[in-house]
């Protein structure tokens, strides 16, 4: 039901779409409009793609638009309808193609999504410094935000209280979403946050009183063994310039990429444009927020991790001299799993499981088909 509504929403926003623009068209290589998914206006993540949007658009002269959810399957429907093309998205760009957490359901299974561009980005969790809460043992006991339908942030703060030896059971979970997070931690309703640490939002509660960020020792392996144990695309990595840091201080958190995906089937010759747009651009955009000089084509992520890269990106990579042996041995790895993926998945649904078991019954599905 909650998939037919979503459905029956993006429809509406279709017609809307189609009620106030001409049809798509071809504009120096890139469709006008083009549509991108992603996090909500108040966010870091939403004011990079912002700024390089429109460097692009002014570099292409097509327009490129934006929509906003607040969640995972808010984000990748759109995409999946065709109502937007791309997405900047959070760990969904992961789960989408696993089939895992919310779509792993009837509706969905494993995605064929593909990373266009993979800048990286600074997360932490923030609090109220008057809490005294500094490091991850110092959750314990305090209320906890369990984001609605955001199964890329919990797994985050999932990975926060693993590093100090925590787990869920020794937190309180408050439900908010993602948006309402600055105003539940004001009210007293959550005792941390987490986001980018450079969202418009947070610096609005730094204004109102003193924050802080749970510091990260770099120098712990075995607190971030288990941090790679439920999330290993993580990087540990050192921030500054955020609310509630003095000049010239640093914070570690986790350091990871948000990339811009898109299906499979996305043009090349659309992808490596607009890749090929945003590398030439950056000096135009680098300055526009405190995370943008972390789009630089030298400093993005060129080696593919947990899902492949899009031909577009690659030969764009290639030409650039940023594409190895390693990369590529990877990425064919990551899509022969992709397929693997999808042909278990039908098999898996064959069997016509009961929709509440799906989740658990896939889960023991790619076990046993060694995926």
């Amino acid at each position: 039901m909650k998939f037919r509504a979503l459905l029956a929403i993006l429809l509406a926003l279709t017609l809307a779409l189609s009620a106030c623009t001409p049809p798509t068209k071809k504009v120096n290589g890139i469709r006008d409009p083009l549509v991108f998914a992603t996090y909500g206006t108040g966010t870091s993540t939403y004011a990079d793609l912002a700024a390089v949007t429109d460097a692009v658009s002014t570099d292409t002269d097509a327009r490129l638009r934006i929509i906003t959810s607040d969640t995972a399957i808010g984000r990748l429907a759109p995409m999946k309808a065709g109502i937007a093309q791309m997405g900047r998205l959070g760990d969904e760009y992961i789960f989408g193609f696993e089939g895992q957490n919310e779509f792993a359901s009837e509706n969905w299974g494993p995605q064929d999504l593909r990373v266009v561009w993979a800048p990286l980005s600074p997360h932490s969790l923030l609090t109220r410094k008057s809490d005294g809460i500094k490091t991850p043992a110092d959750l314990k006991g305090k209320k906890i935000p369990n984001v609605t339908a955001n199964p890329s942030v919990n797994g985050k703060i999932e990975a926060y209280l693993a590093y100090a030896g925590l787990t869920l059971d020794d937190v309180e979970l408050v439900d908010v979403a993602y948006s309402e997070q600055p105003a539940a931690l004001e009210s007293g309703q959550i005792d941390a946050l987490y986001q980018q640490v450079y969202g418009s939002s947070l610096f609005e509660l730094e204004s109102k009183f003193d924050v802080s960020w749970i510091e990260l020792d770099p120098k712990d392996k075995k607190g971030i063994e288990r941090v790679h144990e439920l999330a290993p695309q993580l990087n540990i990595l050192p921030f500054e310039d955020a609310p509630g840091q003095e000049e010239g201080t640093s914070t570690h958190g986790f350091v990871y990429t948000l990339p811009i995906s898109t299906y499979a089937d996305a043009s090349d010759d659309e992808v490596k444009k607009l890749v090929s747009s945003m590398a030439s651009t950056f000096p135009k955009y680098k300055a526009s927020t405190l995370n943008t000089p972390r789009w630089k084509p030298d400093d993005v992520e060129t080696t593919p991790r947990v899902i492949p890269f899009h031909p577009g990106t690659i030969a764009w990579l290639k030409e650039n001299g940023q594409w190895t042996d390693e990369a590529q041995k990877r990425n064919d790895e990551l899509i022969e799993r992709g397929e693997k993926l999808r042909a278990e998945w039908k098999k898996f649904m064959d069997t016509k499981p009961n929709k509440d078991d799906i989740p658990k019954k896939w889960a023991e599905w790619k076990v046993s088909a060694d995926l």
